[in-house]
């Protein structure tokens, strides 16, 4: 797959110099005759090795100057001296296209949401303002014009991350990032944790946007007949509660085959190319998982097992027969060559089985989302769903006191039933003749 263009916004230079790492003033101040000012000079030297003369001036009496020149070399000592104003928009165009690129190296799915944020909600705001003059009120103000949760909970992220950023390379002195976003919170959470049930409640009731267990069913027993590539990645997804990006990622080295448990640690991602031209392709490659919260431990129904045993005995098959040209990464989803798949690859595989059975069209990540509606039409508890999709719990739930341990033996217990619900008769397999060591 090509990339999509992305074109980088030209950004001054100044940005490249990095933080101020040490400094030298003129022992005296100067007269500039044609101006009748006073200005002081300041040899500027960057991380970047970069040294720059700086002069300020304007003063028009001596004591003034001298006056500044204290205030600079006080400011310097404690890393508040900015020598360079910027808008809003000059620092994000530098922080997203270039620091974010280049230095984090974001993925492309992770850019274009950063992208949607800063562009859709924090500019409009911040409009021509100096990034040195931004208040708390500017960033409570962006911040009450996103209404979705699972954007607000990015947008903190960007908002925090690029200020603190700011703050530390020296283009503002202080951030109100923390504590604006603290307050937001504050207001936020004032929601009764009984309305957030509703919410959560009415969002998964909406069966335009989930599955029923009779449809989980005759999607399942389709695909194994008709489009087995993606049978197990839905497996995953319909059980399991995983991201594509997670499902692709999965290693046989994950899996605790004596306790039916998947350890998620990784994910697949696409990564920005250079400056996106056109011809050059997005990489899938291993990255972190999207939050601390997305490194969890599952637990996995036996047929499951049963389908990665069998995936595993096709894929020492295939390494033995293509010998040097197959690629031994231990990708339990993979393509017949060992190399990962992309997370489209199951795109026109999973419309053809919608299809085929029928059915309203339904994204892939909404998956995610009926195994989640299953579970909580049997009262397992949103703070064991949150664990079970990697999420943090405030989305779902304000708090539930239980042990790690028992929630996620919770979604275990339920499984069971679960997968004895949807799971034809016809899919099942016997595994009986395979050799635990053999895996």
């Amino acid at each position: 797959m090509n990339a999509k263009e992305i074109v980088r916004p030209s950004v001054r230079n100044t940005f490249f110099y990095g933080k101020i790492i040490s400094w030298k003033f003129n022992d005296s101040l100067v007269y500039i005759k044609n101006r009748e000012r006073y200005c002081y000079r300041v040899k500027l030297t960057f991380s970047s090795g970069r040294e720059i003369n700086y002069q300020q001036g304007g003063f028009k009496t001596k004591a003034e100057a001298y006056k500044a020149k204290e205030y600079a070399i006080a400011s310097l000592f404690n890393e508040t001296f900015i020598p360079y104003d910027y808008t809003a928009k000059e620092f994000y165009d530098y922080w997203l296209y270039y620091y974010m690129i280049d230095t984090k190296e974001i993925a492309y799915n992770t850019f274009m949401a950063y992208r949607n944020i800063i562009y859709n909600y924090f500019l409009p705001v911040f409009k021509n303002k100096l990034l040195k003059n931004l208040n708390q009120k500017d960033l409570m103000e962006a911040l009450f014009k996103i209404k979705s949760p699972d954007i607000l909970r990015i947008a903190y992220g960007v908002l925090s991350g690029s200020l603190n950023y700011a703050k530390s390379q020296g283009y503002i002195s202080f951030s109100f990032a923390d504590g604006a976003i603290k307050d937001h919170k504050a207001l936020y959470s004032k929601i009764s944790a009984r309305q957030k049930r509703i919410d959560f409640n009415k969002k998964i009731a909406d069966q335009e946007n989930v599955y029923t267990v009779e449809q989980v069913s005759t999607l399942l027993y389709t695909c194994k007949k008709e489009e087995p590539v993606i049978y197990l990645a839905m497996l995953f997804s319909l059980t399991l509660g995983l991201r594509i990006s997670e499902t692709i990622a999965v290693k046989y080295e994950n899996i605790d085959f004596f306790n039916n448990k998947l350890y998620i640690k990784n994910q697949l991602g696409r990564t920005i190319q250079n400056e996106g031209v056109p011809g050059q392709s997005l990489l899938t490659q291993e990255k972190k998982l999207k939050t601390h919260n997305s490194e969890r431990t599952v637990p996995i129904a036996d047929f499951v097992m049963e389908e990665i045993i069998l995936q595993r005995k096709n894929y020492e098959t295939l390494r033995e027969e293509l010998g040097s040209d197959f690629h031994d990464l231990g990708y339990i989803i993979c393509q017949d060559n060992g190399l990962p798949y992309n997370r489209c690859f199951k795109d026109n595989h999973y419309k053809r089985v919608v299809e085929k059975c029928g059915f309203q069209y339904i994204p892939w990540r909404k998956l995610r989302t009926t195994f989640a509606s299953v579970l909580n039409s049997h009262n397992v508890s949103l703070k064991a769903i949150s664990l079970s999709l990697g999420h943090a719990s405030p989305d779902f739930t304000e708090k539930v006191y239980v042990k790690k341990e028992m929630e996620v033996q919770e979604v275990a217990l339920y499984l069971k039933d679960y997968i004895d619900e949807v799971l034809p008769a016809e899919a099942k397999i016997d595994v009986s003749f395979f050799d635990i060591d053999d895996i």
